[in-house]
């Protein structure tokens, strides 16, 4: 069959013309940024440590707080300390997020985190998580690397591809795990979290 140039004409104009209307259609990722600037808004602190032996019927010290002193953006950032002299323990900040129901996808969760000295030793170890459910323990997360690297502050990223459930959410964390008796603290800033 011969195409007329009226015909090629009218294909070639029709092609043009879809290609914005696809990449209207098209689902674009969904991103989210948290600088802590105006508080935790949908973060949530949570912590999976041990009992302390000095202080009987009470878990090591930890805590998960805003704080102005250290920042990579703007001026706060998210201060992560826990007693880790019992060489055990992990903390981390949390929050949920709607996505779309009984789908894959992939999510990606990069964020800033200070240490305030380099080391050889790995003093605490940096930790993720991605899922459907609400991370509750240690065994939940994922190292993704060693929180001394270098002295300042120092980028990390997890990725994952989830399977969305029928409720419409996942979870989404970042956080220390100890490594090395001692008390220790570290900063987390400028996180991201991408889900397309």
């Amino acid at each position: 069959m011969k195409l007329t140039f009226k015909v090629c004409l009218i294909i070639g104009v029709a092609l043009v013309a879809s290609v914005p209307i696809i990449w209207y259609l098209y689902p674009k990722p969904i991103v989210q940024s948290e600088s802590f600037e105006t508080g935790f808004n949908n973060w949530m602190t949570d912590a999976d440590v041990p009992m302390d032996p000095n202080n009987p019927g009470h878990q090591v010290a930890w805590n998960v707080s805003r704080v102005a002193n250290q920042a990579y953006l703007g001026q706060y950032s998210v201060a992560l300390f826990i007693d880790g002299r019992q060489d055990d323990g992990t903390v981390w900040m949390e929050r949920r997020i709607s996505v779309e129901n009984n789908s894959e996808i992939q999510v990606k969760i990069t964020f800033q985190l200070y240490s305030e000295q380099e080391s050889f030793n790995t003093i605490a170890g940096v930790c993720a998580y991605s899922g459907l459910s609400n991370p509750e323990e240690e065994a939940d997360f994922e190292v993704i690397g060693n929180a001394n690297e270098i002295a300042g502050w120092k980028a990390y990223s997890h990725t994952a591809t989830l399977n969305t459930g029928s409720n419409g959410e996942i979870w989404v964390a970042a956080g220390i795990t100890v490594r090395w008796e001692t008390e220790m603290t570290y900063n987390v800033d400028d996180v991201e979290i991408v889900i397309g």
